[in-house]
């Protein structure tokens, strides 16, 4: 009997469906794709080990933002400390066998939750199918998304309809559990800063300091987390 192919597929999203534009201008989605048949429990222990190294839970979730911009449970920690956890998921990154693809709407255009759903759809959607070739090689698509958001919930149903008879929405998904969820995450966290980059020319100061300044941005998070894009 051959062995059941399975790809699963990490969701997180950054900004608000709310079409007021003063939450977050970008509304952007990444997906991490993980083909089940490459192994990744030694990078997964390599990088619980690395941050039991420096102080933190082997099961410690990580989140880029507040990481970057010193919040939430990292408000104690220097610059070389968040860095030394971020760097840590780098190391992951580049040493998982992933594939990643973000989608973006920039709100400026839209003035409604409808006017954001169907272009987010359609980017989706088209993906989704000029990847058919690659997915009808698997017998099984899992897609964990934590249901933060009811519309792009929602949203994830409609375009994975196209593979209906083989995906699976896994239930009661949380950042915690899954470290290509934080993946997911960090991508969602750089594409986003490298929007902002692009958009005004310069990084906040939070992010200047963290990162060392918009070169060292590209050089040491950018182009290794672009390295992994799908198309």
């Amino acid at each position: 009997m051959s062995k059941t192919k399975e790809i699963s597929v990490f969701v997180d999203e950054s900004g608000s469906f709310d079409p007021d534009r003063s939450s977050s201008r970008y509304y952007l989605v990444c997906m991490v794709f993980h083909d089940q048949g490459n192994d990744i429990s030694r990078q997964i222990e390599v990088l619980e080990q690395n941050l039991e190294a420096i102080g933190l839970p082997r099961d410690h979730c990580v989140h880029a933002g507040p990481l970057i911009r010193r919040e939430k449970e990292y408000t104690n920690l220097s610059r070389q400390e968040r860095r030394g956890i971020f760097d840590r998921m780098m190391v992951f990154l580049r040493t998982c066998e992933i594939e990643y693809e973000c989608f973006m709407i920039d709100k400026n255009l839209i003035g409604s939750r409808q006017a954001l759903h169907d272009p987010l759809l359609q980017q989706i959607v088209g993906f989704l199918v000029r990847q058919m070739d690659d997915l009808n090689a698997y017998d099984v698509i899992k897609v964990y998304y934590d249901n933060g958001q009811h519309e792009l919930a929602a949203l994830l149903k409609e375009a994975f309809a196209i593979y209906a008879s083989r995906t699976q929405f896994v239930k009661d998904v949380s950042p915690e559990k899954y470290k290509l969820f934080q993946v997911a995450d960090l991508a969602c966290t750089l594409e986003l800063t490298r929007l902002k980059l692009e958009e005004v020319g310069a990084l906040s100061s939070s992010e200047h300091q963290f990162s060392g300044g918009p070169k060292s941005f590209r050089k040491n998070f950018l182009k290794p987390l672009m390295r992994k894009r799908k198309t």
